[in-house]
């Protein structure tokens, strides 16, 4: 596992990736439950590797961010949105895709979520940094208590 701080340099960049993600235009999309949990929480898919989907707001946000991993296939983005709970509230463990892949997380807002891996490592959610992890490695999500919305970007990729 590899926890990169200031994965963008540049703070326009990154002010510009959260103003997109924040502002009241940003279309997210209801989920009714997060693997396995009551919970709910919004999306939007950036990419998915169908050969049929991509976001408009593809190149904006991810452009910057794909920058800087290695990559050699893009298999899924995707925007998480969770809002505020009064309590801790975790998803079940889970993968993200099946086959071999890696798994990158870059946190748009510092909050008080985080994400929980099935060894008991938490990686707290941290404006501007990224997570980079195996796929085969379960995970978690464990909604914030403190801040309206806690969003993520959920990167797959071999």
């Amino acid at each position: 596992m590899q926890v990169i701080p200031n994965f963008i340099e540049e703070k326009n960049i990154q002010d510009h990736i959260k103003n997109i993600l924040f502002g009241w235009m940003f279309p997210y999309y209801y989920h009714s439950s997060v693997e396995g949990s009551d919970d709910y929480f919004f999306q939007h898919i950036l990419w998915a590797d169908d050969g049929d989907h991509m976001s408009d707001y593809f190149l904006p946000i991810m452009m910057p961010i794909l920058g800087g991993l290695k990559y050699t296939a893009l298999i899924r983005a995707k925007v998480n949105c969770y809002t505020k709970h009064d309590e801790f509230c975790k998803t079940g463990f889970h993968v993200d895709s099946d086959g071999p892949h890696m798994v990158g997380l870059y946190s748009v807002n510092t909050n008080n979520g985080y994400t929980l891996f099935e060894d008991g490592t938490k990686i707290e959610s941290i404006e501007n940094q990224m997570v980079i992890f195996d796929g085969k490695t379960k995970h978690c999500s464990v909604a914030q208590t403190d801040t309206k919305l806690r969003i993520n970007i959920n990167i797959n990729f071999r």
